[in-house]
């Protein structure tokens, strides 16, 4: 979702033709800040070839197999050594290229290239001129600190495309064939990176894909997409398959991609892609660009043309007005110089900096490490919060909910006959294995019902495929029949399967998919009627039960048995038969066990699993609400699954929506969906891009939360990107907060830091531009009354320096509790709208002290402009200090609330230093003097009538502007 430039013409016809001058002033020049911040910001970065790359894939997938050889000039023989070579020249190594990281140099002067750097380092540079050596060196350590915190935190982020090269492993197994030959290829073992489109690859168990491979052959093959998907369970890849080019590019099935890994299974395959044109490759190119303007920077950036507006607008009037009246128009030009520097914040670099590193240490005590400044404000200035579901709303386990026979009914036969399909079997666990043994573990093994797997003995297995989609074990048992009803119906159903009286038998025990494990079933256990036919009216009640658990996001594996014949067989220890067993037939040719045992079998119930919600879940979801942070879910995963775990944890599901639906959606209807939806599922990394993109053209302040590949590309443009210490480098690398728990409460405790941070901050920006507004408006009306500078270049630096130090104990001050109740956006608007109405406050008592300097004192020549300049500075720096206390809080200080005591402190030594610099070698190179004793009394009323007029219009602001900070 790219972000469209600021139109001038229809930007000022929002300015409004009626109302104050003022008012249209501050719409005037708000729209001129935010015009030339817009036009320096990048556009939202588009994934270069990303739909390229994506639609050559969907159509590779879309085609028959000898159509996908004819059009990749390949056989399943291989290709020829020199075809390869040819094939490597054209489209280069296989590897993902970081040619697009920029240099360190072009990234410092992109960190250099900022108008408010430039302006300080004109003022720098005339100031220079006129040997004002003070103001260059200040100006210029501005702009290095600056610079160099820009610099640092964007060479950073540079770096994260190349820590997808950790996806890439040397070795690929490929089928070759010498020049000319026309016999089948020969399996030969290169290196990674030399790949090419078109050759054929055997892959195996634990095998990295090598490129994006279309499946020609495949055999139980299950692939791992968690570095793409997120989700922990292997989906299976099938090559007798033809997609439609309208399935979702993670769904295909007949298609595995770079980056993802081999569970189990076997499969040859042609690659269609490698290097820079594969799906994960994409997502390097994103990464390897300068990140997004974020929330915070741009407001900083409105700000900075905001105060550079103000100060081109004021100086040229300041510079003719005393022109006029002195008649000296170079001593003018230098005092307009030195009313530019009043008005340049010099120090809003290392104020907000230290602000955002304060908040930053505290948020590390709190298991939050900030990796970029910035994102400290950006947390608090969050309203949505976007956050995959597993790992966050979910304990990321798969486990067992619940297991009932057919009429529902919980009996503990149903998971017994899980637990020793699970246990027995030889091949490597999955999760819903390791579900079923962890539950088996912890509530019945060790109970007053024991599962005791020694009465059992392993004879042999029909292990997994993705055909049948079930596997099964054949136990030895003693008397398995008469104690479990399936000889006689009037049998006892309540008793265990386990029992010893003395017969032994031999037992099929299946688990397997719901609709394939009632093919196989002619009969069902029920606890009433015992052994019942399966009738289709059964079977339906059956799928009709699967699907309501189903709709509810559970998982299911159904569970039958089966007496076998006796045969002449040798049964094995108690202790199952290694991994390699499972891989051999040496067990179902040794004992003739086939397939179609499977047959005439009696089903028994059916097992749920699901991802639980964390308990801490719905708590955490309360209070982020209750701060004004909306949650939106984002996953790869099913939409039902989703459904069921939000409604769980409290998330509002009446409008929910999946990738597939999105992509049908244009531009104007994707952005209204993705506002309005809570829930958004089976989503690309592309769509969680584009799903950010939206809502942040929206105006919201954006966070995202996640851990997978599949979320770098979201984590990137977020206002605030959050993962986890157990992330994926490459997701850790794009965010810039990392949690030490994945945990939304620590979210919470970071929220609630960041709109500290955001406060103190604006509190500066707003103290800052206010008081310096105030004293060029004093200026402005001293230049058309004295027949002298109201104060010089350096007394202003000197003033402006003490007040700005003054300030820089406010990331240690606190904030009203109600402010922290709501996000606070950036507005330019605002802080204009705050310097027009506060600034002449102090501008009246200035005057009143210009009055008292000219009619009280009869201070009127240039002689004796010393005194005039050295009270006018005495009162600016006492009323800007000690006004911080009125306009810090929207309540009455020191009655309703109090700063903390660092600022406390830091306005008292300053107010002292202030008080004692007329009688130090500072204040006589500053050519100040001692001010008359009687103005001290005159002083002290000017500061406490200011105080108290400053708090009045603050109320009156109040309940005209609804806000303060």
């Amino acid at each position: 979702m790219a972000d469209p430039l600021f139109d001038v013409e229809k930007a000022f016809a929002k300015v409004p033709k009626e109302g104050t001058l003022a008012a249209r002033a501050i719409d005037i020049c708000t729209l001129v800040s935010s015009f030339l911040s817009d036009c320096s910001l990048p556009s939202s970065a588009k994934l270069g070839d990303a739909k390229s790359v994506e639609d050559n894939i969907v159509r590779s997938a879309a085609l028959d197999k000898d159509a996908l050889l004819a059009s990749l000039k390949t056989s399943l023989n291989g290709l020829t050594t020199e075809d390869a070579k040819e094939r490597l020249r054209v489209h280069g190594p296989n590897v993902l290229s970081t040619k697009l990281a920029r240099r360190w140099y072009k990234i410092l002067w992109n960190a250099f290239w900022h108008p408010f750097n430039v302006i300080l380092l004109v003022l720098a540079t005339i100031s220079g001129a006129t040997s004002d050596i003070a103001t260059v060196i200040v100006m210029c350590l501005m702009v290095v600190l600056s610079v160099g915190v820009r610099f640092y935190q964007e060479f950073k982020s540079s770096r994260a495309a190349s820590k997808l090269s950790e996806l890439v492993r040397d070795g690929a197994a490929v089928k070759r064939r010498e020049n000319g030959s026309s016999e089948d290829g020969v399996e030969v073992e290169i290196n990674q990176e030399g790949v090419v489109p078109g050759d054929i690859v055997i892959l195996r168990t634990g095998d990295l894909l090598p490129g994006d491979v279309r499946l020609v052959t495949s055999n139980n093959l299950l692939v791992s997409q968690s570095a793409l998907t997120g989700e922990s369970i292997a989906v299976e890849k099938y090559a007798d398959v033809i997609e439609d080019e309208s399935t979702p590019l993670l769904d295909l099935k007949n298609v595995c991609f770079m980056g993802t890994s081999v569970e189990s299974g076997r499969a040859l395959g042609v690659v269609i892609s490698t290097g820079d044109n594969t799906y994960i490759s994409t997502i390097a190119t994103y990464l390897a660009r300068r990140a997004p303007i974020n929330s915070f920077q741009k407001g900083v950036r409105r700000v900075s043309y905001l105060l550079i507006c103000f100060m081109l607008a004021m100086v040229p009037i300041v510079i003719v007005i005393s022109g006029f009246t002195t008649h000296n128009w170079g001593n003018s030009a230098l005092f307009g110089i030195s009313v530019a520097v009043g008005l340049t914040p010099e120090m809003l670099p290392m104020i907000v900096n230290a602000n955002l590193a304060r908040g930053a240490l505290v948020m590390a005590r709190k298991k939050c490490i900030v990796k970029t400044l910035d994102s400290v404000q950006n947390m608090g200035a969050m309203d949505i919060l976007c956050t995959d579901k597993t790992g966050t709303l979910t304990i990321d386990r798969v486990a067992m909910v619940q297991y009932m026979d057919c009429d529902g009914i919980s009996k503990d036969r149903v998971f017994e006959y899980a637990y020793l399909n699970s246990h027995f079997q030889t091949g490597l666990k999955n999760l819903i294995d390791s579900a079923i043994l962890s539950f088996g573990d912890q509530v019945l093994v060790g109970g007053d019902r024991k599962i005791d797997p020694s009465k059992y003995k392993f004879v042999s297995e029909l292990p997994f495929d993705f055909v049948r989609r079930r596997m099964s074990v054949i136990l030895e048992v003693e008397d398995f029949g008469s104690n479990d009803g399936l000889q006689s119906p009037q049998v006892d159903v309540h008793h265990t399967a386990i029992s010893s009286m003395g017969r032994k038998s031999c037992i099929l025990v299946t688990k397997g998919a719901l609709e394939e494990m009632l093919e196989i079933c002619s009969s069902v256990q029920t606890d009433i009627e015992g052994r019942v036919a399966m009738t289709p009216e059964y079977r339906k009640k059956l799928l009709s039960m699967g699907e309501e658990l189903n709709a509810d996001g559970l998982r299911l594996v159904a569970v039958a048995t089966k007496e076998l014949n006796q045969r002449k067989h040798a049964t094995t220890t108690m202790s199952p038969p290694t991994v390699h067993d499972h891989f051999s037939k040496i067990f179902n040719e040794q004992h003739n066990y086939r397939h179609s045992e499977e047959s005439d079998m009696v089903f028994h119930g059916i097992l749920t699993f699901q991802d639980p919600p964390k308990e801490s879940a719905r708590e955490a979801i309360e209070s982020l609400e209750r701060k004004g942070v909306a949650l939106k879910v984002l996953t790869g995963d099913a939409l039902s699954i989703a459904v069921k775990i939000c409604k769980d944890v409290g998330i509002a599901t009446d409008f929910v929506v999946s990738g597939p639906e999105l992509a049908l959606l244009d531009s104007n209807a994707f952005v209204k969906t993705v506002h309005q939806a809570t829930i958004m599922a089976k989503l690309t990394p592309n769509q969680k891009l584009k799903v950010v993109d939206a809502l942040k053209v929206g105006g919201h302040t954006v966070g995202f939360l996640g851990d997978g590949i599949n979320d770098s590309l979201a984590l990137k443009s977020a206002d605030v990107g959050i993962s986890v210490d157990s992330a994926t480098s490459v997701a850790k690398d794009a965010a810039d907060i990392i949690l030490l728990e994945k945990d939304l409460n620590v979210l919470v405790a970071g929220v609630t830091r960041g709109r500290i941070t955001h406060g103190n901050t604006i509190k500066y920006i707003k103290m800052a531009a206010s008081s310096n507004f105030g004293n060029v408006f004093s200026i402005l009306v001293a230049s058309a009354w004295l027949p002298f500078d109201p104060m010089k270049p350096i007394q202003i630096l000197t003033q402006n320096l003490l007040y700005d130090f003054s300030q820089a104990s406010i990331p240690w001050d606190k904030m009203d509790p109600e402010y922290l109740e709501a996000p606070h956006q950036w507005s330019a608007k605002g802080i204009a709208t705050f310097m027009i109405c506060m600034g002449p406050i102090s501008s009246i008592f200035d005057i009143t002290t210009f009055n008292l300097m000219w009619f009280h004192y009869g201070i009127r020549t240039v002689e004796r402009q010393a005194v005039f300049q050295t009270a006018w500075f005495l009162e600016g720096l006492l009323t800007q200090t000690l006004v911080i206390h009125m306009l810090r809080t929207k309540k009455i200080p020191f009655i309703q609330e109090t700063a903390s005591v660092p600022v406390l402190i830091t306005t008292a030594i300053i107010v002292g230093i202030g008080l004692a610099i007329p009688y130090t070698p500072l204040g006589k190179t500053e050519k100040m003097v001692h001010p008359y004793a009687s103005y001290y009394y005159f002083l002290a009323i000017t500061v406490f009538a200011y105080c108290c007029l400053a708090q009045l219009v603050k109320m009156l602001y109040i309940r005209v502007f609804k806000k303060w900070l």
